[in-house]
C-alpha cells in the first residue's frame, strides 16, 4: 500500500467529516471518491472500513499492529507521559503499555525482527521518523531522546487514540 503525506488542514478537514470510531482517513477518502463517482461502491468486506482497522477478536490471533496506529500512541505518551521529551527506551515501552492496553497488540507484535527488537518496538521507531517528517518531532535532538516540538506538542493534546473494533462470532 502506498504511504501519503495529508497536510495538517486537509487531515482536519477529514476529520470534520469522519465517523468517529469507524472511519479512517482511508474509508473518509475512499467515500468521497465513491460520492464522486470516481471509485466504484463496493460492499465487498476488502474494502469496508471494520475490514481496514486492525481487530481484536479473541477467535483468531490478529496481525502486527500497524503504524498508523502505533503514531497517534507514541505523540500522546510522549506529550502527557514525559511533557514532550522521553529516551527512545521510556518512549517506545510507555507507548507499548498503551497500545496494549487498548487491545491491539497480539503475538505476532513481539516476533523479533533483522534487527533484533520486537516487531513493535521497530513499528514504533518507525513511527517516530514519520512523525519527525511531519515536523512534529525534532531532528537536532541527542541521539536516543526523541523530543517534541511545539506543533508536535499542541497535536499531542488533541491527538484521538483508535481503538481496536471488537468482534464477536
Amino acid at each position: 500500500m502506498p504511504t501519503i503525506r495529508i497536510e495538517d488542514d486537509v487531515m482536519e478537514g477529514l476529520k470534520k467529516i469522519a465517523e468517529p470510531f469507524a472511519d479512517t482517513p482511508n474509508s473518509v477518502i475512499r467515500r468521497l471518491l465513491q460520492e464522486r463517482g470516481v471509485l466504484a461502491k463496493s460492499e465487498s468486506p476488502a474494502t469496508s472500513t471494520a475490514a481496514s482497522l486492525p481487530r481484536a477478536d479473541i477467535n483468531a490471533e490478529p496481525a502486527a499492529t500497524p503504524q498508523r496506529i502505533c503514531e497517534p500512541y507514541l505523540l500522546h505518551v510522549l506529550n502527557t507521559k514525559f511533557k514532550g521529551r522521553a529516551t527512545k527506551q521510556e518512549a517506545t515501552e510507555a507507548a507499548i503499555e498503551a497500545l496494549k492496553s487498548r487491545g491491539f497488540l497480539g503475538t505476532a507484535d513481539f516476533d523479533p525482527v533483522s534487527s533484533g527488537e520486537s516487531r513493535i518496538a521497530n513499528t514504533i521507531a518507525w513511527s517516530r521518523n514519520a512523525l519527525k517528517e511531519q515536523g512534529l518531532i525534532k531532528r537536532d535532538t541527542p541521539k536516543g531522546i526523541w523530543e517534541l516540538t511545539d506543533k508536535g506538542m499542541e497535536r499531542g493534546s488533541n491527538v484521538i487514540l483508535p481503538r481496536p473494533i471488537a468482534t464477536s462470532k
